[in-house]
């Protein structure tokens, strides 16, 4: 067998086991992104509620994008399908500002707007005020912790430094 046949066979053999394995690669038709997608169940998003839910319907998005595997404009399109409502009527007449035509969909450009429209820069302030007066109390420590990693999203400024970020901790303690 010559060498380019046997690089044939070679990469077919990797592109069985990848689909064996569960793993699922980028050159797939768009149907069977969907599919894997649909399967996972995710929430929708209506766009109503607190701003809470608006993160962690992001969140959830991306685990799911990691696990598939997903391109930057694989992402945005998953995730307008899986608004509706007023989330829905939102995307619809915000789309062409945020991706004005011939522009490529990118994840962290429809993060951006989506957080601006759904969670609002009170909330934010909120949320890092929030952080600012966070003490363990009555919590377990692994308790504190999440609710320390939550929170700190909210004050990047604030915890960039590591030993910042370790003395924030303590003094909460």
């Amino acid at each position: 067998m010559g060498q380019q046949s046997q690089n044939q066979a070679a990469t077919a053999a990797a592109a069985q086991v990848e689909v064996l394995e569960g793993n699922i690669v980028a050159d797939r038709p768009i149907h069977k992104l969907v599919e894997h997608f649909l399967k996972l169940q995710l929430p929708k998003f209506t766009g109503t509620g607190d701003p809470e839910a608006a993160t962690r319907w992001i969140e959830e998005l991306e685990k799911a994008f990691e696990l598939l595997k997903c391109s930057e404009e694989e992402k945005v399109t998953l995730a307008v399908y899986q608004m509706q409502g007023f989330a829905s009527t939102w995307w619809k007449a915000t789309r062409r500002e945020v991706f004005p035509e011939g522009i490529v969909l990118v994840w962290n450009v429809f993060v951006r707007a989506f957080n601006d429209k759904y969670f609002s820069s009170c909330a934010k302030q909120l949320k890092m005020a929030e952080f600012l007066r966070l003490r363990q109390g009555p919590m377990i420590v692994d308790q504190y912790k999440a609710k320390f990693a939550e929170l700190s999203q909210y004050a990047p400024r604030l915890i960039q430094d590591p030993e910042e970020k370790a003395m924030r901790f303590i003094d909460g303690l």
